[in-house]
């Protein structure tokens, strides 16, 4: 075998290639987060495609965050709602909802999320996705889990799988003073994202 050939030669090429798919899956995952934030620094999110309908018009004294949360791509939020006015106006966290939004909720508000774990990550990798529950006809309080989760801190978190799709909602509150009619509001747009 002469120098450059054999084994070593196809590792190399092999290692090439591998590089150029992972250079255009980066450059396509940055030109979709370029656009995507070309409104000024924030994700928008309205009714596409991934945000499940709403059946049905929101609860009183809710309405919809029509941007992202976090900068977190994978779990993708699909759905965001707040008893108070978000405003957007910095960084959005690397985990979690930003503190300044928590910070902004007043005594008796709420906060919900719901992402969706895809299948695959960013490079095309399958995701392992624990085997959750089926999503229930209607969502009660002892579904959730209520604790201080490493990225969300204290939360209600659901999880659950609907038409194939992995999905989390949390919900944040303080506890001791929340509307009771906005707490019963979350359950209700949970139980009404189809």
């Amino acid at each position: 075998m002469g120098i450059g050939t054999g084994p070593r030669r196809h590792e190399r090429n092999q290692r090439r290639r591998d590089a150029v798919v992972v250079i255009a899956l980066a450059v396509a995952a940055a030109a979709l987060l370029v656009s995507a934030r070309a409104d000024g620094g924030q994700p928008a999110v309205g009714r596409g495609s991934t945000s499940p309908p709403l059946a049905g018009p929101l609860p009183p004294g809710w309405h919809e965050v029509d941007r992202q949360l976090t900068g977190v791509l994978i779990p993708t939020q699909v759905y965001a709602a707040a008893t108070y006015p978000i405003v957007l106006g910095h960084p959005a966290g690397a985990c979690g909802p930003p503190r300044r939004v928590l910070a902004e909720m007043p005594p008796g508000g709420l906060l919900l999320q719901v992402v969706e774990y895809p299948p695959r990550n960013l490079e095309g990798i399958p995701i392992r996705v624990p085997r959750l529950p089926r999503r229930p006809d209607r969502f009660t309080w002892g579904d959730a889990t209520w604790a201080p989760f490493e990225c969300a801190g204290p939360s209600y978190k659901f999880d659950y799988r609907q038409a194939g799709r992995a999905l989390q909602a949390q919900i944040w509150m303080n506890r001791a003073t929340v509307d009771p009619s906005l707490r019963a509001g979350a359950l209700r747009i949970l139980d009404n994202l189809r």
